[in-house]
């Protein structure tokens, strides 16, 4: 069969704001029912680098420069850990694709 926008998934958007000096890990299935497929991590620290992982403890840690932002795009993200900066916030915003509960 082939796909279409009638019997694709909807998406849906979420927003956490982590607060300066934070390590926060995001576990998508438990706290929203999904999976996160495209990521946005914004570092509004204007001193400070941030980072943030996914995937797990054995992947490193990608940074975040003051002031900036990294994406993941195209993905499926179960839970997703960020470091914010001494001074400034991260923003995290996805979107969800809703995980299949129940029989069709």
């Amino acid at each position: 069969m082939i796909p279409t926008v009638s019997n694709l998934p909807l998406l849906f958007p979420i927003r956490v704001e982590i607060p300066a000096n934070t390590t926060k890990v995001i576990d998508f299935p438990s706290e929203y029912v999904g999976i996160a497929v495209n990521i946005n991590v914004q570092n509004e620290d204007a001193a400070n680098a941030a980072s943030f992982r996914y995937g797990g403890q054995t992947q490193s840690n990608m940074n975040i420069p003051a002031s900036s932002f990294r994406t993941v795009d195209n993905a499926n993200v179960k839970y997703l850990q960020v470091i914010t900066g001494a001074l400034g916030r991260c923003i995290v915003e996805a979107q969800v694709i809703p995980l299949k509960v129940g029989r069709n």
